[in-house]
């Protein structure tokens, strides 16, 4: 009896062991896997920092190469000019040579000819003869004086145009030097779109409008609406004409934003600095009267009427509308009344 008592006083003694062994166990486990969990959360994080950093400086690197794209294209088609204008100067010191050569022929034929008519008769030949070639001399003289000012002509346009190119060439190596804070130069009112982005931009807003089924040249207007000679001064990319108002769609903000984007991989506040500058003097500009006097003097003259208008900076999408927030120049921008759109927002206006 007494044995049986001792053996289960042991095997209780032994389950109370066992319980506390595995309660321990399940103690540490659990805090075993939070504490993995946590780390394995971190690395998640980490590693979407890490892929947001790699698709920034992915962008920067593309919009590098497309703007080192455009450089080099432009190099091209300066290159290309420069050739032909050689070509053509070529030609014309050809055709230059020839005539002088037709010249002498000439002059060297006419000389022989009263040569030989002052050995028949002394006298009368020798009078004509001298009239003749005083003339002839004369003529001659007159042609290759004009011969060397063409020929100083075209040295000068050549000139001129290598010196044009070699300060195109080095302006383009130059850094940005800002204006000074309050200079506003009226002459940047007449540029146009510069970077791929934009171009496409203004695309896709065309093709928005032309969908709500406006007609060009009579309820919206584009460069092409006009000559070579008018187009200039449609400073806005495109102009609707809808319920007696004028809107006018301005895309040039996205040149300084995608160059703000290029500049920003490279230096923050050199980056902060010339945006900036840039952009303050593009809301000037906008804000500016002679901004739309310059189009409405355009469009006056295809006799359309409409008693307002309004400016709109157009950006590609809705990042671009919230780093202008961040930057404040979205509330500049209203305050000057301007407002600041995307290209989905076009069709509010429509």
């Amino acid at each position: 009896m007494v044995y049986i008592i001792i053996s289960n006083i042991g095997l209780a003694i032994m389950m109370i062991y066992i319980y506390f062994r595995y309660t321990h166990f399940r103690i540490n486990s659990a805090k075993e896997i939070k504490e993995l969990r946590a780390k394995s959360d971190s690395q998640s994080v980490e590693l979407r920092n890490f892929d947001a950093k790699l698709l920034s400086s992915i962008k920067s690197y593309q919009d590098r190469v497309e703007a080192l794209l455009i450089e080099i294209g432009k190099v091209r088609q300066e290159k290309e000019k420069e050739i032909e204008l050689r070509s053509e100067i070529e030609k014309k010191f050809e055709i230059l040579n020839q005539k002088n050569s037709d010249y002498e022929v000439v002059h060297n034929e006419i000389t022989n000819a009263i040569m030989n008519i002052v050995n028949d008769t002394h006298e009368t030949a020798k009078n004509l003869g001298k009239d003749l070639y005083d003339k002839i001399t004369t003529n001659y003289k007159k042609e290759s004086l004009e011969n060397q000012k063409l020929m100083a002509k075209i040295n000068q346009n050549v000139s001129e145009f290598v010196a044009k190119f070699n300060s195109s060439q080095l302006s383009s190596i130059q850094p940005y030097a800002p204006k000074k804070k309050d200079e506003v130069d009226f002459a940047e009112l007449f540029l146009t779109t510069q970077s791929e982005v934009a171009k496409n931009a203004v695309i896709d807003a065309l093709d928005l409008i032309k969908n709500k089924g406006l007609v060009l040249g009579k309820e919206f207007f584009t460069s092409q609406s006009f000559d070579e000679s008018k187009s200039k001064f449609l400073l806005s990319e495109i102009a609707v004409v809808k319920n007696q108002t004028l809107y006018l769609l301005d895309f040039k903000a996205t040149n300084h934003i995608f160059e703000y984007y290029a500049n920003k991989s490279k230096d923050d506040k050199s980056a902060d600095e010339n945006f900036a500058n840039k952009f303050k003097r593009y809301l000037v500009l906008l804000s500016n009267n002679k901004y739309y006097e310059i189009i409405n003097s355009l469009l006056e003259s295809l006799g359309l009427n409409y008693k307002s208008h309004k400016i709109s900076i157009i950006v590609p999408s809705r990042s671009e509308l919230r780093l202008l927030k961040e930057l404040q120049f979205f509330d500049k921008a209203q305050q000057l009344g301007i407002d600041v759109k995307n290209i989905d927002e076009i069709e509010k206006i429509l």
